[in-house]
């Protein structure tokens, strides 16, 4: 019989390895990030699917990189993956999904103003959105938010500027809408 962790069988096509790092430990992460960074990642993108792709590619890389050697892994987690959806919806056209509306008038309330907020995101830059989600979403700092995405502390903190300024007039925009439409 082959040991199959150590040895290749004879004519395998694919290598197999050890993993220094125990399955529980993955399960932790996949259980903790998998839903967070799931809807970090719809929020910024705003479409479901193309988010779960990049959260599984990104779980995949890191997989491959191994746990061990990452410091932050939610915070590289989200990176990895923002790139991936980025990177994927440049090359494809998308659809937008709308959610039904609940019953409930608080619900409702609650409904209305998640659907806004993502309309808004969806209106910001893709470097925008991100930095927004990375900062308030992740509650990560300046620094971390610089290192990865490779832009400087000063563009963090003007990109967030910017961000927050067109996500207030919107929703400004959209306050005033409502309240014309009122009896």
């Amino acid at each position: 019989m082959v040991d199959r962790l150590n040895k290749d069988p004879p004519g395998a096509l694919v290598q197999l390895k050890t993993v220094s790092v125990d399955a529980a430990s993955w399960e932790v992460l996949y259980e903790h990030e998998y839903p967070r960074l799931l809807r970090a990642l719809t929020a910024i993108g705003g479409d479901q699917g193309a988010a779960e792709d990049a959260v599984q590619e990104a779980f995949v890389r890191a997989y491959k990189q191994g746990l061990a050697s990452l410091d932050r892994p939610g915070a590289w987690l989200l990176v990895v993956a923002t790139r991936v959806l980025f990177r994927d919806r440049r090359r494809r056209v998308t659809d937008i999904a709308v959610e039904t509306v609940p019953a409930a008038r608080s619900d409702i309330d609650f409904a209305i103003e998640r659907a806004d907020l993502l309309a808004a995101l969806r209106q910001l830059p893709e470097r925008q959105r991100a930095v927004v989600v990375a900062r308030y979403y992740y509650d990560q700092t300046y620094e971390e938010i610089a290192r990865a995405f490779a832009i400087r502390t000063g563009t963090v903190g003007a990109t967030l500027s910017q961000a927050l300024g067109k996500l207030r007039a919107a929703q400004a925009a959209r306050q005033l809408v409502r309240g014309a439409l009122r009896p």
